[in-house]
């Protein structure tokens, strides 16, 4: 059966809406594009980048935040069969460029309403866009993109730089859009109707796939946000509707900080769905953020490779503990230990995931390739996983994190989901530091706003809850930990604290 192209799924809704009436986008600015909008909207554009040189196979890169005009570019540069390569404006000057060099775009589309981009456009010697389509950023053309690569089945190239820090472009075509999309349509994770507060970045595969190209299939209006503010989701949750949100930890966590302190309860609602995703909340958070949604937290897990869902809790009752949820029907998941051998019923083992979601490779990268999809199709992900008795997945950690103290295994996700269940604790990134031959575990602690965290006494909670070669030896208070775009922890910036001579605060 041939894919359903992501750039026709707002033609299929505009097909079906009678009247036209039913709204696509929501912009910060008060613009609304219904859907029959936006389709002729993508059309004008996908002239406009075809007039500009653009061609099928080749890439264009898109630089910008959540807009109207990032979202309407995207999908023309798919419908002329060119791979579409979002970043967000945030990422460096270095980031930018060599994300850049290293795909060989033929077009580079800078948004003007992010001055940030404007910066990067500027770099590059872009022009504005005069052409019907581009008349809202900042053009560039490069010789070096000329060439195509490998046709026009990708639709999306997402850099992700994953445990090595080096960004690697994830290919992801037609077909493992169709299928996750059409997935999401099924177990009804987004319908018609929805009113979907969208804050996460669609540079990111959660937010470009799971939130955005699944509700433009479903025919669901968006709730454009630049930039995550909970104030502003308070307010859209309590004032303008809102049915669905989809976010990380991060974002809950700061949701129930604001309201905490504005003193600003957010029920009753008109929520029928909350989503979280990118990483793993802890037991405590997920109790406080349901406690002040009124409804139950629904999970998942993927990465962007997956395209980047693997497994939901949809088609069960939302549930009470953190799970990653079940497989979605049609994707096969096992755990396999180091050997390469599926491990025991309980046991804990590396996530292998086989299925239509899975990526066509990463660009210009066959080497890491085959590391990453062997022979049989499977996708090695590098994270620990477990079925419970129900048949459901829950993470533990990730191969490279795992942390070897006195001969035991420690993994970070269990020890900050126990930290996470102190007061005043908002979030933690738990590492490994080596010393005298073994490793020491090292737990960063951003308090919410306002708590002061006595590490002593933090000590003590985490007796009653980890075994003693779990609990960290050292704790480092942050007043914030780093983060992307998304708001997932970026423990890559933290491992310098760790180096030999740096200053990182003793617990004892």
């Amino acid at each position: 059966m041939t894919a359903l192209r992501v750039d026709r799924f707002v033609d299929a809704i505009a097909a079906t809406d009678a009247g036209g009436a039913t709204v696509a986008l929501l912009a910060e600015d008060g613009e609304a594009l219904t859907y029959a909008d936006l389709a002729a909207r993508v059309d004008a554009c996908a002239r406009s980048l075809a007039d500009a040189g653009l061609a099928a196979g080749q890439r264009a890169v898109l630089v910008g935040e959540n807009s109207v005009d990032m979202i309407v570019v995207l999908l023309a540069a798919m419908r002329l069969g060119a791979w579409a390569v979002p970043l967000n404006a945030r990422m460096s000057a270095s980031e930018i460029d060599g994300i850049c060099a290293h795909c060989a775009p033929r077009l580079a589309y800078f948004s003007a309403g992010s001055p940030e981009a404007v910066a990067h456009a500027l770099r590059h010697g872009a022009m504005a866009g005069s052409a019907d389509g581009l008349s809202r950023g900042l053009v560039a053309l490069r010789e070096d993109g000329t060439q195509a690569d490998g046709g026009d089945d990708v639709a999306v190239m997402i850099y992700t730089s994953g445990s090595t820090g080096t960004p690697k472009g994830v290919m992801l075509t037609h077909a493992n859009l169709d299928f996750v999309t059409q997935a999401s349509l099924a177990q009804e994770v987004l319908l018609p109707g929805d009113r979907i507060f969208h804050a996460l970045p669609i540079s990111h595969s959660f937010g470009l796939i799971s939130a955005l190209l699944c509700g433009l299939r479903a025919g669901a209006t968006f709730q454009l946000a630049t930039r995550f503010s909970a104030e502003q989701l308070g307010h859209a949750i309590l004032h303008d509707g809102i049915t669905v949100f989809q976010g990380v930890p991060a974002m809950y966590a700061r949701l129930v900080e604001w309201s905490t302190q504005a003193g600003v309860p957010l029920t009753p609602n008109r929520l029928r769905m909350a989503y979280i995703g990118g990483s793993q909340i802890d037991a405590t958070k997920k109790a406080q953020t349901e406690a002040l949604l009124g409804i139950r937290l629904h999970h998942g897990y993927g990465l962007t490779e997956s395209a980047p869902a693997a497994t939901r809790t949809f088609g069960h009752p939302p549930p009470s503990d953190v799970t990653a949820g079940w497989p979605i029907p049609g994707i096969e998941v096992v755990l396999r230990d180091e050997l390469g051998h599926d491990v025991a019923p309980g046991a804990r083992g590396e996530v292998c995931i086989r299925g239509p979601n899975v990526m066509k490779g990463y660009f210009r990268d066959p080497e890491q390739t085959r590391a990453a999809i062997d022979a049989h199709g499977w996708l090695h992900t590098g994270d620990i996983g477990v079925f419970g008795p129900e048949g459901d997945l829950t993470i533990v950690g990730r191969i490279k994190d795992m942390i070897i103290r006195g001969g035991f295994n420690v993994y970070p996700a269990e020890v900050e989901a126990a930290i996470g269940g102190f007061a005043g604790v908002a979030q933690s990134a738990v590492l490994g530091r080596p010393l005298d031959g073994d490793e020491e575990v090292v737990a960063f602690i951003e308090p919410q706003a306002g708590a002061r965290i006595d590490t002593e006494a933090l000590e003590r909670f985490l007796r009653g809850k980890l075994a003693p070669y779990k609990i960290p030896r050292r704790y480092v208070l942050m007043e914030r930990l780093p983060a992307s775009g998304t708001g997932k922890l970026l423990k890559a910036a933290l491992k310098p604290l760790l180096e030999p001579g740096a200053a990182i605060e003793a617990s004892r």
